[in-house]
């Protein structure tokens, strides 16, 4: 028998917890889960939205704490990834540099062990839906026309690329990331409980994963202020791991092959006529300008 080689994979997993207002304390929940997320594999641990502070804080304290505790909540988390020799994804919210006074970022951050790639993402799209105004407590970055704000990270053999919970609903966005080459999306959230907000949230999940062929990570603060349900959906759309209503990990083998089996079968990215342009915000909050679709051949997906 010829000898073979397994498959190129990637442990990845999804954190549930609640972040609540002293940032040592979220800090030592990270810790907690990442232990238990390692003793099961896990390389990569993707964490909730506001992983650093509670999302539902007023206005004035969310800035302050942006102010004293982004930079000791980042040399934390990063501390965590270093002695777990892991690469991790949380949420945070950081001061807006050179404008003191503005309400902070909505921040994604990537941080890893020894050369492992650190990364940032703000926040583009903001909950102003369904009588949340997100743009009261937080500045959205802007878009630009060679989408420089997206973030794409290498990450054991895959491209990881970043959503923050309300960007999950903007389809073009998650195939602007895999367009950059992204194979996994991972989406941190804390996904506002409400009337049918599970159901699109689990609808939307499986949307991404199928029409982009791709991994979808998909971390969740719990109930009862957010809708849980954190999970890891294959490129079908499968739920490979989920956590369900408590805080929690669920961890999966992320599969190359799986990934080039399921392209291979359904080759919807060679297959796509359009690509969405970036639409330019007339105000950081307000209505934006017409966009524009423009036709690529088959071979430039």
């Amino acid at each position: 028998m010829s000898p073979t080689h397994p498959p190129r994979g990637l442990y990845a997993a999804v954190a549930q917890f609640a972040a609540g207002t002293d940032v040592g304390a979220n800090l030592r929940r990270v810790r907690e889960l990442v232990t238990t997320a390692v003793a099961q594999g896990a390389e990569l641990i993707v964490f909730p939205e506001a992983t650093m502070y509670a999302w539902d804080a007023p206005a004035a304290e969310l800035a302050e704490a942006a102010r004293l505790h982004y930079q000791p909540f980042l040399d934390g988390l990063t501390a965590v990834a270093e002695e777990s020799e892991v690469s991790l994804v949380a949420g945070a919210f950081a001061p807006v540099e050179g404008d003191q006074d503005a309400p902070p970022y909505n921040r994604l951050i990537v941080v890893g062990s020894g050369d492992a790639p650190q990364a940032r993402y703000d926040k583009v799209h903001l909950f102003d839906a369904l009588s949340w105004q997100e743009s009261e407590k937080v500045t959205a970055a802007r878009t630009t026309s060679d989408f420089t704000e997206l973030c794409t990270v290498p990450v054991g053999g895959f491209t990881v690329g970043l959503l923050n919970c309300y960007d999950l609903r903007f389809p073009e966005m998650a195939r602007a990331l895999v367009d950059r080459g992204a194979d996994v999306i991972a989406v941190s959230s804390a996904w506002v409980a409400g009337p049918h907000k599970e159901m699109h949230w689990e609808t939307l999940l499986r949307a991404r994963a199928i029409e982009n062929t791709c991994y979808v990570l998909a971390s969740d603060q719990p109930p009862p202020r957010s809708a849980g349900l954190s999970q890891i959906l294959d490129p079908m759309g499968l739920t490979a791991a989920a956590c369900l209503e408590n805080e929690g990990i669920a961890v999966h083998r992320l599969d190359v092959d799986r990934l080039r089996e399921v392209r291979a079968a359904i080759p919807s990215l060679n297959q796509q006529r359009y690509r969405v342009a970036p639409k330019a915000a007339s105000t950081p909050h307000g209505p934006a300008d017409a966009g524009l679709s423009l036709p690529v051949t088959a071979g430039e997906a």
